[in-house]
């Protein structure tokens, strides 16, 4: 589709809006050459298990494995004006499959913000961000191309009354949908309103006090009893960032949370939430990274319903060189269900527990300053109370990433 049949159509769709904001970029990379920054990218990946099908599983054209590859192009803009940032960024990814080319696809992904101050005591972000991506087939049970188109928008405003201290407020609206109506059920809108006390003393940590309502909405569900149709949820969180010594860091979000279904009260949910990581770096050359998760409902799975994840992450580093280093991962996630009946099941499961375990080793090399590359494997095992959901899964992958 051309930039002017997309004028002509008067509308924002999401495959018009990036071809309307490039002029946009373009013209501030007249203006303002150095803020500019393009990125090219290029990934080949290879899957032996792509449909994350139970052993023994057949998978469309007879194979199970595939190879991809994946070309983005990026364009972002970062600069501040007087005492006001402007972000901007244009992306474009294209993967191709080399056997089910079926699920090959284009997604953009553009974001705009606009970090405002005013006067010495008043600062806050508007903020509006469109993106789509492959819904990984872990969590689809099928083997149907599903891809998620989700767009945020978010305003804040803080009150600096002491230099360390500050209020503020937040609204954000997220909606997911998915392309061609492949997942109606999954499809969601939430509307989030915050309050905010901020402490960022001059040593450079952060703690950031929340409390948070939303209210969200599955508009294609039926309105009946039962129905995990809508929702209202309650948080209260501490987030933030602090150095507790030269090399121990602690970042994340820690809270508790409570969540009302008006028509299935018997799925509430009430405990603690958050994500937490502590990042040790004992020497100049070697780092470990211990991550800690619990959610409910977690707005980048594919099921956004009853489900509990729990996963912890252990992630060593070692910088062999300037230019190298070597990695390695060992990760542990669990996902309660509940017995969820929108999972398909008309609620005849009455308890799904999944349990996934993955580790790997990663070796990154930086020949100069703007390009990057990376080499990768990974092995996968899902166990489940259903046994067509369990699954093995290896991957590799080689990347490289040029800025300039």
């Amino acid at each position: 589709m051309s930039r002017n049949a997309c004028i002509n159509r008067s509308i924002l769709s999401r495959r018009c809006l990036p071809l309307l904001l490039l002029p946009l970029v373009g013209g501030l990379h007249a203006a303002e050459g150095d803020a500019l920054q393009w990125r090219v990218s290029q990934s080949l990946s290879y899957e032996d298990n792509l449909y994350r099908r139970a052993s023994g599983v057949s998978a469309p054209e007879g194979r199970r494995d595939d190879t991809i590859s994946v070309t983005s192009l990026g364009l972002s803009f970062d600069r501040e004006y007087s005492r006001q940032g402007l972000r901007a960024n244009v992306g474009f990814s294209h993967a191709a499959y080399s056997v089910h080319d079926d699920l090959d696809y284009t997604a953009p992904d553009v974001s705009l913000a606009w970090d405002w101050r005013l006067g010495n005591h008043w600062s806050g972000t508007f903020s509006h961000a469109y993106a789509e991506s492959l819904a990984g087939f872990e969590d689809v049970a099928g083997t149907d191309q599903v891809i998620r188109l989700r767009t945020r928008s978010a305003v804040s405003a803080n009150y600096w009354w002491h230099p360390d201290w500050a209020v503020g407020l937040g609204v954000s609206r997220v909606r997911n949908r998915y392309q061609d109506n492949a997942k109606p059920a999954s499809e969601n809108d939430s509307q989030a309103v915050s309050a905010n006390l901020t402490y960022r003393p001059a040593t450079g940590n952060r703690v950031v006090f929340t409390l948070r309502q939303t209210d969200g909405r599955y508009p294609n569900r039926a309105a009946v009893a039962g129905s995990i149709r809508e929702y209202t949820q309650r948080d209260g969180r501490i987030a933030g960032e602090w150095r507790l010594t030269g090399a121990l860091r602690l970042s994340g979000d820690v809270g508790f949370t409570e969540r009302r279904y008006d028509l299935a009260p018997s799925r509430d949910f009430t405990g603690v939430t958050g994500r937490l990581a502590a990042n040790w770096q004992p020497t100049a050359k070697t780092s470990v990274e211990l991550s800690w998760r619990r959610e409910i409902g977690a707005e980048e799975d594919l099921v956004s319903n009853y489900a509990v994840t729990r996963v912890l992450r252990l992630a060593p580093r070692w910088a062999v060189t300037d230019k190298v280093s070597f990695g390695g991962f060992l990760e542990r996630s669990s996902r309660d269900y509940g017995g969820d009946p929108e999972l398909g099941f008309d609620g005849l499961v009455p308890v799904r527990d999944d349990t996934s375990r993955r580790y790997g080793l990663t070796l990154s090399y930086q020949p100069i300053r703007a390009l990057s590359l990376s080499l990768g494997v990974q092995h996968q095992r899902r166990n489940s109370d259903i046994a067509s959901r369990e699954y093995e899964a290896d991957s590799a992958w080689l990347s490289g990433t040029f800025v300039f």
